[in-house]
């Protein structure tokens, strides 16, 4: 009878899987982007204007990249990096030219069967004559105990940042935010 069980058991099928444990490489990281810009940049003298709207309610203020608080900037966008391995497999892949603004662009869209991902679209456009990014664009959303939240966030090197938050509690009122970094140089 023992017999019998063991043989059942491995006679049943086994599911098939996506095996990445030889695969080599990663997905795109936005942290090492993040850390090559800084590297490039810091230092360099230049003014922002920064723009806050919440609920079409709008202020905005002067400042300069030395007095500038970079870090939660920089942990919005660190947080949607997909570069580590377990990524592997949960994002559809595309990459495609547009040759009317002469870019590359590189497209991960998170699978239906994962929908619990943080990050769900990153798009990476790369200047074809210069191979530098043009333009980052990511998508998130979280669910959390009493509500969901969705960001959009865009950065255009050295001349944009944008964070779009909406928030969207099942109790209290919805809360819309955009703000906004210009350079100035």
């Amino acid at each position: 009878m023992a017999f019998m069980a063991i043989l059942a058991t491995s006679c049943k099928k086994k599911e098939a899987t996506e095996n990445f444990d030889n695969v080599q490489g990663n997905y795109f990281s936005i942290r090492q982007f993040e850390l090559d810009q800084w590297n490039t940049w810091v230092g360099e003298p230049f003014m922002i204007t920064k723009t806050v709207t919440i609920n079409k309610v709008t202020d905005s203020s002067l400042t300069n990249s030395d007095t500038i608080s970079w870090a939660p900037i920089f942990k919005t966008f660190a947080e949607t990096d997909i570069s580590d391995r377990k990524f592997l497999g949960k994002y559809n892949f595309n990459q495609f030219d547009d040759n009317q603004d002469g870019t590359h662009n590189f497209f991960y869209q998170a699978k239906d069967e994962y929908d619990d991902l943080y990050t769900r679209k990153l798009l990476i456009t790369i200047d074809k004559s210069s191979n530098r990014v043009k333009g980052i664009y990511i998508e998130t959303f979280k669910k959390y105990f009493g509500g969901e939240k969705t960001e959009k966030l865009y950065y255009q090197p050295m001349k944009t940042i944008q964070i779009q938050t909406d928030d969207r509690p099942l109790l209290g009122s919805k809360k819309f935010i955009v703000t906004e970094w210009i350079f100035h140089r």
